[in-house]
Protein backbone atom coordinates (compact mmCIF):
# COMPACT_ATOMS: atom_id res chain seq x y z
CA UNK A 1 0.00 0.00 0.00
CA UNK A 2 2.73 1.95 -0.23
CA UNK A 3 5.41 4.22 2.09
CA UNK A 4 4.16 4.54 5.23
CA UNK A 5 4.64 7.76 7.18
CA UNK A 6 6.11 8.52 10.63
CA UNK A 7 4.88 6.35 13.42
CA UNK A 8 1.97 7.44 15.54
CA UNK A 9 1.94 6.51 19.34
CA UNK A 10 -0.96 6.59 21.50
CA UNK A 11 -0.30 7.80 25.16
CA UNK A 12 -2.32 5.89 27.58
CA UNK A 13 -1.01 7.27 30.94
CA UNK A 14 -3.60 9.04 33.14
CA UNK A 15 -5.40 8.69 29.90
CA UNK A 16 -9.05 7.96 32.25
CA UNK A 17 -8.42 11.03 34.47
CA UNK A 18 -8.02 13.37 31.75
CA UNK A 19 -10.41 12.05 29.09
CA UNK A 20 -13.21 14.27 29.72
CA UNK A 21 -11.61 17.62 29.58
CA UNK A 22 -9.63 16.93 26.38
CA UNK A 23 -12.99 15.62 25.13
CA UNK A 24 -14.24 18.67 25.81
CA UNK A 25 -12.69 20.84 23.72
CA UNK A 26 -12.82 18.92 20.73
CA UNK A 27 -15.35 19.54 17.88
CA UNK A 28 -17.05 17.19 15.58
CA UNK A 29 -14.22 17.25 13.25
CA UNK A 30 -11.49 16.74 15.52
CA UNK A 31 -13.16 13.40 16.52
CA UNK A 32 -14.19 12.12 12.58
CA UNK A 33 -10.32 12.87 12.36
CA UNK A 34 -9.20 11.02 15.38
CA UNK A 35 -10.87 7.89 14.67
CA UNK A 36 -9.93 8.24 10.32
CA UNK A 37 -6.37 8.02 11.31
CA UNK A 38 -6.77 5.00 14.52
CA UNK A 39 -8.58 3.04 11.67
CA UNK A 40 -6.16 3.84 9.30
CA UNK A 41 -3.29 2.72 11.46
CA UNK A 42 -1.92 -0.66 11.70
CA UNK A 43 -0.95 -2.87 14.26
CA UNK A 44 2.66 -0.68 14.53
CA UNK A 45 0.64 2.67 14.87
CA UNK A 46 2.10 3.24 11.01
CA UNK A 47 0.40 5.48 8.63
CA UNK A 48 0.15 4.57 4.67
CA UNK A 49 2.07 7.35 3.02
CA UNK A 50 -1.11 8.11 0.70
CA UNK A 51 -3.68 7.89 3.03
CA UNK A 52 -4.97 11.42 2.98
CA UNK A 53 -7.68 12.57 5.69
CA UNK A 54 -8.52 15.14 3.92
CA UNK A 55 -9.91 13.23 1.28
CA UNK A 56 -11.59 10.61 3.05
CA UNK A 57 -13.61 12.88 4.88
CA UNK A 58 -13.68 15.70 2.52
CA UNK A 59 -12.37 18.03 5.41
CA UNK A 60 -10.19 21.00 4.46
CA UNK A 61 -6.73 20.03 4.82
CA UNK A 62 -6.24 23.42 7.45
CA UNK A 63 -8.62 21.26 9.36
CA UNK A 64 -6.75 18.16 9.59
CA UNK A 65 -3.36 20.11 10.41
CA UNK A 66 -5.31 21.86 13.42
CA UNK A 67 -7.23 18.49 14.63
CA UNK A 68 -3.67 16.79 14.51
CA UNK A 69 -2.18 19.78 16.39
CA UNK A 70 -4.67 19.41 19.19
CA UNK A 71 -4.22 15.70 19.65
CA UNK A 72 -0.88 15.75 19.67
CA UNK A 73 -1.21 19.16 22.02
CA UNK A 74 -3.24 17.01 24.29
CA UNK A 75 -1.34 14.31 24.47
CA UNK A 76 -3.74 11.74 22.62
CA UNK A 77 -0.84 11.07 19.68
CA UNK A 78 2.74 11.55 19.31
CA UNK A 79 5.30 11.81 16.57
CA UNK A 80 2.36 12.45 13.56
CA UNK A 81 4.08 14.06 10.99
CA UNK A 82 1.41 14.10 8.19
CA UNK A 83 -1.99 13.03 7.67
CA UNK A 84 -1.07 11.79 3.87
CA UNK A 85 -0.33 15.46 3.26
CA UNK A 86 2.96 16.61 1.72
CA UNK A 87 4.75 19.21 3.64
CA UNK A 88 6.80 22.16 2.13
CA UNK A 89 10.43 21.40 2.08
CA UNK A 90 12.24 23.65 4.85
CA UNK A 91 14.84 26.04 2.43
CA UNK A 92 18.27 24.81 3.71
CA UNK A 93 19.90 27.12 7.22
CA UNK A 94 16.75 28.10 7.88
CA UNK A 95 15.31 27.61 11.23
CA UNK A 96 12.45 25.06 12.08
CA UNK A 97 9.22 25.80 12.62
CA UNK A 98 7.55 25.57 15.94
CA UNK A 99 5.62 22.34 15.20
CA UNK A 100 2.56 22.87 17.74
CA UNK A 101 1.68 26.36 15.40
CA UNK A 102 -0.35 26.46 12.19
CA UNK A 103 -0.27 28.15 9.20
CA UNK A 104 -3.36 31.06 8.84
CA UNK A 105 -3.87 32.90 6.58
CA UNK A 106 -5.61 35.80 6.59
CA UNK A 107 -7.23 38.57 4.57
CA UNK A 108 -6.89 41.57 7.07
CA UNK A 109 -5.73 45.10 7.54
CA UNK A 110 -6.35 46.51 4.37
CA UNK A 111 -6.91 43.21 2.08
CA UNK A 112 -3.32 42.42 2.29
CA UNK A 113 -3.21 38.42 3.18
CA UNK A 114 -0.51 37.80 5.79
CA UNK A 115 0.30 34.34 7.36
CA UNK A 116 0.48 33.80 11.41
CA UNK A 117 1.51 31.33 13.41
CA UNK A 118 -1.36 30.46 15.48
CA UNK A 119 -1.30 28.99 18.30
CA UNK A 120 1.91 27.58 19.44
CA UNK A 121 1.92 24.84 22.44
CA UNK A 122 3.34 27.12 25.55
CA UNK A 123 5.49 25.69 28.06
CA UNK A 124 5.05 26.36 31.52
CA UNK A 125 8.70 28.32 31.38
CA UNK A 126 7.32 30.32 28.53
CA UNK A 127 3.57 31.26 30.31
CA UNK A 128 5.43 31.89 33.65
CA UNK A 129 8.03 34.65 31.41
CA UNK A 130 4.36 36.35 29.77
CA UNK A 131 3.43 36.52 33.23
CA UNK A 132 6.60 37.66 34.63
CA UNK A 133 6.68 40.50 32.21
CA UNK A 134 3.29 41.50 32.14
CA UNK A 135 2.49 40.72 28.99
CA UNK A 136 -0.26 38.50 30.13
CA UNK A 137 -1.90 39.51 33.48
CA UNK A 138 -2.49 36.12 35.87
CA UNK A 139 -5.78 38.04 36.89
CA UNK A 140 -6.76 38.07 32.70
CA UNK A 141 -6.41 34.34 32.92
CA UNK A 142 -8.37 34.14 36.56
CA UNK A 143 -10.96 35.90 34.89
CA UNK A 144 -11.30 34.06 31.75
CA UNK A 145 -11.94 30.92 33.91
CA UNK A 146 -14.32 32.43 35.81
CA UNK A 147 -16.35 34.27 32.48
CA UNK A 148 -15.63 30.73 31.13
CA UNK A 149 -16.93 28.79 34.21
CA UNK A 150 -13.96 25.99 33.51
CA UNK A 151 -10.47 25.50 35.17
CA UNK A 152 -8.13 25.63 32.46
CA UNK A 153 -5.13 23.05 31.99
CA UNK A 154 -1.84 23.73 30.00
CA UNK A 155 -3.74 23.56 26.84
CA UNK A 156 -6.86 25.97 27.24
CA UNK A 157 -4.24 28.45 28.84
CA UNK A 158 -2.09 28.54 25.42
CA UNK A 159 -5.28 29.17 23.70
CA UNK A 160 -6.00 32.20 25.35
CA UNK A 161 -2.62 33.91 26.19
CA UNK A 162 -1.91 33.13 21.95
CA UNK A 163 -4.87 35.28 21.29
CA UNK A 164 -3.49 38.04 23.25
CA UNK A 165 0.37 37.09 22.73
CA UNK A 166 0.48 36.15 19.33
CA UNK A 167 -2.75 37.81 17.62
CA UNK A 168 -2.40 41.13 19.45
CA UNK A 169 -6.18 40.94 21.40
CA UNK A 170 -6.87 42.97 23.87
CA UNK A 171 -7.40 40.99 27.05
CA UNK A 172 -11.29 42.66 27.84
CA UNK A 173 -11.72 41.55 24.26
CA UNK A 174 -10.89 37.66 24.56
CA UNK A 175 -13.08 38.10 27.79
CA UNK A 176 -15.90 39.33 25.26
CA UNK A 177 -15.51 36.56 23.09
CA UNK A 178 -15.76 34.01 26.00
CA UNK A 179 -18.65 35.42 27.88
CA UNK A 180 -20.50 35.41 24.50
CA UNK A 181 -19.53 31.47 23.58
CA UNK A 182 -21.06 31.02 27.08
CA UNK A 183 -24.53 32.87 25.94
CA UNK A 184 -24.66 30.62 22.94
CA UNK A 185 -23.75 27.52 24.73
CA UNK A 186 -20.24 26.79 23.11
CA UNK A 187 -17.85 25.96 25.29
CA UNK A 188 -15.49 24.47 23.84
CA UNK A 189 -12.14 26.35 23.91
CA UNK A 190 -11.14 25.26 20.00
CA UNK A 191 -13.96 26.16 18.95
CA UNK A 192 -13.94 29.77 20.82
CA UNK A 193 -10.50 29.69 19.22
CA UNK A 194 -12.25 29.76 15.54
CA UNK A 195 -14.71 31.94 16.17
CA UNK A 196 -11.28 34.17 17.44
CA UNK A 197 -9.74 33.68 14.20
CA UNK A 198 -12.57 35.04 12.38
CA UNK A 199 -12.74 38.08 14.20
CA UNK A 200 -8.86 38.43 13.59
CA UNK A 201 -9.32 37.74 9.90
CA UNK A 202 -11.93 40.79 9.71
CA UNK A 203 -10.04 43.23 11.18
CA UNK A 204 -11.46 43.38 15.27
CA UNK A 205 -8.96 42.73 17.86
CA UNK A 206 -9.83 45.73 20.29
CA UNK A 207 -12.18 45.68 22.85
CA UNK A 208 -14.82 48.09 21.60
CA UNK A 209 -14.71 46.52 17.96
CA UNK A 210 -15.24 43.13 19.13
CA UNK A 211 -18.28 43.93 21.94
CA UNK A 212 -20.07 45.95 18.84
CA UNK A 213 -19.45 42.74 16.11
CA UNK A 214 -21.01 40.19 18.68
CA UNK A 215 -23.72 42.68 19.28
CA UNK A 216 -24.32 42.75 15.09
CA UNK A 217 -24.28 38.81 15.18
CA UNK A 218 -26.33 38.79 17.91
CA UNK A 219 -29.46 41.39 16.30
CA UNK A 220 -28.61 39.14 13.16
CA UNK A 221 -29.62 35.56 14.47
CA UNK A 222 -32.86 36.74 15.82
CA UNK A 223 -33.87 38.55 12.44
CA UNK A 224 -32.77 35.61 10.63
CA UNK A 225 -34.97 33.36 12.80
CA UNK A 226 -37.91 35.60 11.45
CA UNK A 227 -36.43 35.85 8.06
CA UNK A 228 -36.02 31.90 8.34
CA UNK A 229 -40.31 31.99 8.94
CA UNK A 230 -40.61 34.32 5.87
CA UNK A 231 -39.32 32.00 3.88
CA UNK A 232 -40.75 29.07 4.64
CA UNK A 233 -36.92 27.58 6.12
CA UNK A 234 -38.19 27.43 10.07
CA UNK A 235 -37.70 23.82 10.33
CA UNK A 236 -35.13 23.06 7.94
CA UNK A 237 -31.30 23.59 8.01
CA UNK A 238 -30.53 27.00 5.92
CA UNK A 239 -28.08 25.76 2.52
CA UNK A 240 -24.91 27.72 2.55
CA UNK A 241 -26.30 30.28 -0.15
CA UNK A 242 -28.92 31.43 2.10
CA UNK A 243 -26.69 31.77 5.00
CA UNK A 244 -24.59 33.98 3.35
CA UNK A 245 -27.33 35.89 1.71
CA UNK A 246 -29.14 36.26 4.90
CA UNK A 247 -26.15 37.27 7.14
CA UNK A 248 -25.30 40.01 4.40
CA UNK A 249 -28.68 41.16 4.59
CA UNK A 250 -28.31 41.52 8.36
CA UNK A 251 -24.86 42.16 9.01
CA UNK A 252 -23.41 43.81 6.14
CA UNK A 253 -26.51 46.01 5.20
CA UNK A 254 -27.43 46.12 9.06
CA UNK A 255 -31.32 45.47 8.00
CA UNK A 256 -33.90 44.86 10.47
CA UNK A 257 -36.98 42.44 9.98
CA UNK A 258 -39.42 45.34 9.00
CA UNK A 259 -37.06 46.25 5.92
CA UNK A 260 -36.58 43.23 4.83
CA UNK A 261 -40.24 42.47 4.92
CA UNK A 262 -41.08 45.47 3.03
CA UNK A 263 -38.73 43.93 0.12
CA UNK A 264 -40.36 40.43 0.67
CA UNK A 265 -43.95 41.24 -0.12
CA UNK A 266 -42.77 43.53 -3.15
CA UNK A 267 -41.40 39.66 -4.34
CA UNK A 268 -44.34 37.95 -3.69
CA UNK A 269 -46.72 40.63 -5.60
CA UNK A 270 -43.64 40.79 -8.62
CA UNK A 271 -42.87 37.43 -8.62
CA UNK A 272 -45.82 35.38 -6.71
CA UNK A 273 -43.64 33.51 -4.41
CA UNK A 274 -40.90 33.98 -1.84
CA UNK A 275 -37.40 33.89 -3.94
CA UNK A 276 -34.52 35.20 -1.40
CA UNK A 277 -32.71 36.11 -4.59
CA UNK A 278 -34.71 38.35 -5.77
CA UNK A 279 -35.59 40.03 -2.35
CA UNK A 280 -31.64 40.54 -2.08
CA UNK A 281 -31.61 42.58 -5.18
CA UNK A 282 -34.41 44.76 -3.73
CA UNK A 283 -32.53 45.20 0.15
CA UNK A 284 -29.26 45.93 -2.31
CA UNK A 285 -30.61 48.38 -4.47
CA UNK A 286 -31.93 50.41 -0.63
CA UNK A 287 -28.39 49.97 0.51
CA UNK A 288 -26.50 51.45 -2.30
CA UNK A 289 -29.46 54.28 -1.83
CA UNK A 290 -28.09 54.72 1.73
CA UNK A 291 -31.46 53.88 3.00
CA UNK A 292 -31.45 52.23 6.39
CA UNK A 293 -34.63 51.59 7.84
CA UNK A 294 -38.37 50.77 6.96
CA UNK A 295 -39.55 54.84 7.43
CA UNK A 296 -36.84 55.73 5.14
CA UNK A 297 -37.51 53.33 2.93
CA UNK A 298 -41.23 54.22 2.68
CA UNK A 299 -40.54 57.82 2.44
CA UNK A 300 -38.00 57.34 -0.22
CA UNK A 301 -40.08 54.87 -2.28
CA UNK A 302 -42.96 57.42 -1.88
CA UNK A 303 -41.12 59.73 -3.05
CA UNK A 304 -40.13 58.66 -6.10
CA UNK A 305 -43.22 57.06 -7.50
CA UNK A 306 -44.54 60.89 -6.58
CA UNK A 307 -42.14 61.90 -9.09
CA UNK A 308 -42.32 59.34 -12.10
CA UNK A 309 -43.97 60.72 -14.58
CA UNK A 310 -47.40 59.18 -15.98
CA UNK A 311 -46.46 56.23 -18.00
CA UNK A 312 -43.13 55.39 -17.43
CA UNK A 313 -42.82 51.98 -16.67
CA UNK A 314 -39.04 52.15 -16.81
CA UNK A 315 -38.79 50.79 -12.54
CA UNK A 316 -40.53 47.78 -12.32
CA UNK A 317 -40.77 47.84 -9.04
CA UNK A 318 -43.13 50.47 -8.86
CA UNK A 319 -46.16 48.89 -10.79
CA UNK A 320 -46.43 46.68 -7.85
CA UNK A 321 -44.51 48.79 -4.62
CA UNK A 322 -47.84 50.56 -3.80
CA UNK A 323 -50.10 47.54 -2.54
CA UNK A 324 -46.87 45.64 -1.05
CA UNK A 325 -46.01 49.40 0.54
CA UNK A 326 -49.64 49.86 2.21
CA UNK A 327 -49.52 45.81 3.31
CA UNK A 328 -46.50 46.12 5.03
CA UNK A 329 -47.06 49.98 6.50
CA UNK A 330 -50.43 48.25 8.33
CA UNK A 331 -48.76 45.33 9.50
CA UNK A 332 -45.45 47.29 10.70
CA UNK A 333 -48.41 49.24 12.72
Amino acid sequence: MGKTAKRIKYRNSNLPEELGQILSNADENDLKILIALMMAADENGEIPEDFSVSRALGVEKADVTASVKFWRGAGIIEGLKSAGTARPKREENKPAEDKGAIKIETAHRDGVVETANVISTYGSDELATLFEKRRISAEFIDEAQRVFGKTFNSYDTGIVVGLVDRLGFEEEAVLAILAYMTRIGKKGLRYTEKVALGFYDDGYTRTHEVVERIAVIERSKEVISKVRQLFGAANRELSKSEKTMFEKWTQKFGYDIDVIRLAYDITIDIKHEPIPKYTGAILESWYNEGLRTADEVIAHEKAKKEGKPQGDKSYDLDDFFEAALKRSFEDLK
